[in-house]
């Protein structure tokens, strides 16, 4: 179980989306030494759920950070991290999805389920840069005049 975080890292997230980036390559290595045993190795990377983690995240005291430039970026990271109905997926969705995965007789190498399948998709197909400006921009993460 991976994340949309294994493709795609965003600010203030760092540990978490490193430890999805490296189960990514764990599993691709893996399903390729798997292949002379018929094993399948397949990833599944949900969007946002409501889990604990948010939940904990959307109560973290951010107070040290008042008056530094990140206290504007990180407010708004909060925001996210407790959307509003049908913002997050709900654990029946990523269930189906799951079982979908494995019990179909040939699953795909990767299955994302998110809660805005474009927008995931675009932002881990689009430019990089291009990404970091959109993302930048939801954040307020912009440089800093001076």
């Amino acid at each position: 179980m991976s994340s949309v975080g294994g493709k795609t890292a965003l600010p203030f997230l760092s540990p978490y989306v490193a430890s999805k980036f490296a189960l990514e390559g764990v599993s691709e290595s893996l399903r390729r030494e798997m292949l002379m045993f018929g094993v399948e190795v397949i990833v599944i990377a949900p969007g946002f759920v409501s889990t604990e983690m948010t939940v904990k995240g959307a109560g973290y005291d951010l107070s040290r950070y008042d008056g530094t430039p990140y206290a504007a970026a990180l407010a708004r990271v909060r925001s996210f991290m407790t959307p509003g109905e049908g913002a997050a997926l709900s654990p029946e969705r990523l269930g189906r999805a799951i079982l979908h995965a494995l019990t179909t007789p040939r699953p795909a190498v990767r299955y994302t389920v998110a809660p805005n399948p474009l927008q995931t998709f675009l932002i881990e197909h689009l430019p990089k840069r291009m990404v970091d400006a959109m993302i930048g921009g939801q954040l307020g993460l912009k440089p800093q005049a001076g």
